[in-house]
């Protein structure tokens, strides 16, 4: 890196001015046109278990990380084995400050067969995840903060 330009407008570079943006549904808007990216999402993952994995039935360990960006912090992660149906706090690691992922963890009781678990993130401001793709999607999939997803199979 040789500089760095601090704006209080829009930058003019290319992908800024004409690439990075969110477009209609239909995706018909002329380069330039649609909403510009805006502050960074909400979002959160399942890093553990892995998706389509195979695991002993019982308790079970999910983990992931959140991420709030800007001057939000995530306060909380809440965990569903059903659906949504019902939610479970997770124990959040230490804040590591802004801009840094929250590591977080939480044991549920998995039954024997497939089971889908999501996890949603809350920030500082009261914002969480919308609970699907369809609630942000976009031709060029920006912004896509939906809750994370993984199914898994538990055998005896």
């Amino acid at each position: 890196m040789e500089r760095v330009h601090v704006r209080a407008d829009p930058s003019e570079n290319y992908f800024q001015a004409t690439v990075y943006r969110l477009l209609p549904a239909d995706g018909r808007a002329a380069p330039g046109r649609g909403t510009s990216l805006g502050p960074v999402a909400l979002n959160t993952e399942i890093l553990h278990p892995e998706p389509g994995a195979e695991v002993a039935a019982g308790p079970v360990e999910v983990s992931g990380y959140s991420f709030a960006g800007d001057d939000r912090d995530v306060v909380r992660v809440d965990v569903s084995t059903d659906g949504g149906e019902t939610w479970s706090q997770a124990d959040l690691g230490d804040d590591q400050g802004p801009w840094a992922w929250r590591l977080w963890r939480l044991t549920v009781e998995l039954p024997v067969g497939g089971t889908r678990i999501l996890a949603r993130a809350w920030d500082s401001t009261g914002a969480t995840q919308p609970s699907s793709p369809a609630h942000v999607w976009n031709p060029k999939g920006y912004v896509n903060n939906s809750w994370a997803d993984v199914t898994v199979h538990a055998v005896d």
